[in-house]
């Protein structure tokens, strides 16, 4: 008699995306999150500078550290160090709760901003750092909307990650942490 064996797949927006989400202070994350509908809303100068902002805001106030950050048109890419007693989700549904109430405001939208969950990647002692960083610098590249990673400008790293490249380019830019 065949053994038969039902597969469980999440449905989308499924709380089984977050089951096994581990939050550890100091452990350092890279985080995916994406606009609601993956609405190409969030790569403007004034929406970026409200995120931007809050990212400083999180940083001043000792609940992260953050290393990189890029946003790209319908989602963005995080990698931080985790500074406080509150969980991962508490922190990104701080800076997603914040930042698209102003978004939702500055663009008049009657949508949410973000969608509900968020990708999250605890990084290992093993995985190289830049590596994660330099694969989201280059996705403007991989999307035909720069040829040179250095010449998006919706993007911020806290090393000076452009020796790291093999392209260089002479405006580096939207490089204030580094």
């Amino acid at each position: 008699m065949p053994i038969s064996m039902k597969l469980k797949i999440p449905e989308i927006g499924s709380k089984q995306l977050r089951k096994g989400r581990y939050s550890e202070e100091g452990y350092f994350y890279f985080v995916t999150t994406s606009s609601f509908n993956k609405k190409n809303i969030l790569a403007r100068k004034d929406v970026a500078k409200i995120i931007f902002d809050t990212i400083n805001w999180l940083e001043k106030n000792n609940y992260i550290d953050c290393y990189f950050i890029i946003i790209m048109p319908n989602h963005l890419h995080l990698v931080f160090q985790l500074f406080t007693k509150k969980t991962l989700s508490e922190v990104i549904k701080s800076l997603k709760g914040f930042t698209g109430r102003k978004i939702k405001e500055n663009l008049k939208l009657d949508t949410p901003v973000w969608q509900d969950q968020f990708y999250d990647h605890l990084i290992r002692k093993d995985e190289n750092l830049v590596g994660i960083m330099k694969y989201c610098l280059y996705n403007p590249v991989r999307r035909g909307l720069v040829e040179n990673p250095l010449d998006y400008p919706y993007w911020k790293c806290k090393y000076d990650i452009k020796e790291q490249l093999q392209e260089t380019s002479p405006d580096v830019g939207n490089t204030s942490w580094c």
